[in-house]
């Protein structure tokens, strides 16, 4: 596969298409509108100067919605284990929650709850 280098100059008012990896010295905003990133908890403050970003809130339960369905299956990779920070799971009648066969889940790693 040819790879190819595109050097922008200015500023980007409506973005560009990338596919693969984007590697940057720097990426700046809130990151509100990215996708497929998962974090812990939600922090009092996104300004980093201020002590409320190093501060975190969280709930301490996960809702599955009714509708719809969620299957937790580990892998020998990864020790046959997952985690959850919510200290219960809600599953709704019409939900599904389904752990595999083999898989332990722990719940509370975090251990604030």
């Amino acid at each position: 596969m040819a790879q190819s280098k595109t050097q922008i100059v200015g500023e980007v008012i409506n973005g560009f298409p990338v596919t693969g990896v984007v590697t940057a010295t720097g990426f700046s905003g809130d990151g509100s509108k990215l996708f497929g990133v998962s974090g812990f908890a939600t922090a009092f403050s996104s300004d980093l100067t201020n002590a409320g970003s190093q501060v975190y809130k969280t709930s301490d339960s996960l809702y599955v919605g009714a509708g719809t369905s969620v299957n937790i299956t580990s892998d020998t990779e990864s020790g046959n284990l997952a985690f959850t920070r919510a200290n219960e799971i809600t599953v709704a009648t019409g939900a599904t929650f389904t752990v595999g066969a083999g898989t332990t889940l722990t719940f509370n790693v975090l251990g604030v709850f």
